[in-house]
């Protein structure tokens, strides 16, 4: 019996690739939980897809993940996101549903209003000034009615 030496080691390669990529694929969606965070939440009228897991950015910089969406007592969507301790988020601050493209994944995006500010959000804090998900078909109608005017 022939023993094919080159297979041998492809094969043996290929599985090594294949390992070190399923390995820094997990490592890049685990959370950090190994990191302190601390949460902060925010209601809307509708989330529009914003489930656990997604990102949180701050000026286009991840800082956080949601880690719960529930309706509350009135009805509102409530979001409750982690925020890596290491950032702190001021107070005025604007939360909205912004989407990596067209097809893409939805986040939260935090704006700071005043950059300057010498006061940040504390744990279980609730930022009010939210901007609610506006779908396509909701950005379409508003373009046809400031077309027809």
């Amino acid at each position: 019996m022939k023993q094919n030496y080159i297979e041998t080691i492809l094969g043996g390669l290929t599985v090594l690739i294949s390992i070190i990529f399923l390995s820094k694929f997990l490592n890049a969606n685990i959370d950090k939980e190994s990191e302190s965070s601390y949460l902060l939440k925010a209601k809307f009228l509708k989330v529009g897809g914003i489930v656990i897991g997604n990102d949180v950015k701050l000026s286009g910089v991840k800082v956080g993940v949601v880690s719960d969406v529930r309706l509350d007592e009135d009805y509102f969507a409530e979001v409750v996101f982690k925020i890596y301790s290491e950032i702190m988020v001021p107070e005025e601050v604007t939360v909205q549903i912004a989407s990596d493209g067209i097809l893409g994944n939805k986040y939260l995006s935090l704006t700071p209003l005043n950059r300057d500010s010498k006061t940040f959000l504390k744990e279980n804090n609730e930022i009010k000034n939210v901007k609610d998900f506006e779908s396509i078909e909701d950005q379409v109608s508003k373009i046809i009615f400031l077309a027809t005017q």
